[in-house]
């Protein structure tokens, strides 16, 4: 079978690559993608190429952030499309970031052009059952239509290694892009509690974006001595950091996004067999159990965090025990293989004698 494997995103992000790699294995493979650095210049390379990419080929498929390129392939087949959604770019933009509100001509452009990629897709791929319970009801999309895939990282990159401590003290790691959704003014919020605690630990902030600043206002103003702000870093350098501290952050704040996904670095967190803190939503519940493979905070006040965080530093050996069942679950339940299992039960078996 030749498949085309289309994207508008990086097609070197952790998980199109995992989606090339595996159609490699499988099929004929051909790509019409683009390296260039934003959107604005990978688009139109890419919308000029697709519709003669697209001849003589038995399927498509679409990777992250491919909305608008599978309305436009569906004017020029009836042939399989599958579509790695991964997220609402709907959600994302007007209630998370909140750039524009749902009732706006942009958020009804955005609604309207989440509701078609969803219609014309033949296949969707999300990682939660609450965000397929979302939007099949949002959108009215044949529940048949989605396949629950664990997200998947860079193995190559992102593995467990011996490495000495990041700090003598008990540490605690954020990595992430400062979005909304993270709610990292909450961790410096918990950070300014421990230092009034006069509690030994220390805090690792990593990464960039819309909050970052307001981050580091926050800390400043709170003269936080406890906290240690790191740019971007490459996944190598970012490996040494997850193994190397006490505890990873995941995500501190409500909302209908937050209640749906499962984040990159909490993949990252379990591979490498480190305890994992984050709010306790319907996505988490859904795939991990509080205090035997990942920790919970019941709310996003700084004082629940705080307080967990000692109590954990407080509690070696129930660390060591979720981290040592955080590795387990992940290999059963999250890892690259266990996603390419998933792909060729619910979808490449099928499509072959759909095509056939």
């Amino acid at each position: 079978m030749r498949v085309l494997f289309v994207c508008s995103d990086k097609p070197s992000i952790s998980r199109n690559r995992f989606h090339q790699e595996v159609l490699k294995e499988h099929f004929d493979y051909d790509a019409c993608i683009s390296t260039g650095k934003t959107y604005l210049s990978r688009i139109p390379s890419i919308v000029l190429r697709l519709p003669f990419k697209m001849i003589g080929k038995d399927f498509y498929y679409v990777g992250y952030m491919g909305h608008f390129l599978v309305i436009l392939m569906r004017f020029f087949t009836s042939k399989p499309i599958v579509f790695d959604f991964y997220l609402s770019i709907f959600d994302m933009l007007c209630n998370d970031r909140k750039l524009y509100k749902p009732e706006s001509l942009l958020g009804k452009i955005t609604y309207w052009i989440e509701k078609k990629s969803l219609e014309k897709s033949d296949f969707i791929i999300v990682d939660t059952q609450k965000l397929i319970d979302t939007l099949s009801q949002e959108y009215s999309i044949d529940i048949k239509k989605f396949v629950r895939l664990p997200l998947t990282i860079n193995e190559q990159n992102i593995k467990p290694i011996k490495v000495d401590p990041y700090s003598d003290t008990f540490s605690v790691l954020y990595v992430g892009s400062y979005i909304p959704l993270h709610g990292t003014p909450v961790i410096i919020k918990a950070a300014k509690i421990l230092q009034e605690k006069n509690e030994k630990i220390s805090l690792l902030m990593i990464g960039k974006g819309p909050e970052l600043e307001k981050c580091k206002t926050l800390a400043k103003s709170y003269h936080l001595e406890n906290i240690t702000f790191k740019g971007f870093m490459s996944l190598e350098e970012l490996n040494y950091y997850y193994n190397a501290c006490d505890i990873n952050l995941g995500l501190f704040n409500t909302g209908e996004r937050a209640n749906a996904v499962v984040l990159n670095k909490t993949n990252d967190s379990f591979r490498v067999g480190k305890p994992h803190l984050t709010l306790e939503t319907e996505a988490m519940k859904e795939a991990f159990t509080d205090n035997e493979d990942i920790f919970f905070v019941k709310d996003i006040l700084p004082e629940t965090l705080a307080n967990r965080i000692i109590e954990l530093k407080n509690n070696p050996n129930l660390l060591k025990e979720v981290g040592e069942n955080a590795r387990i679950s992940y290999d059963k339940k999250l890892s690259n293989a266990t996603a390419k299992n998933i792909l060729n039960t619910e979808i490449f078996t099928k499509l072959t004698a759909k095509t056939g």
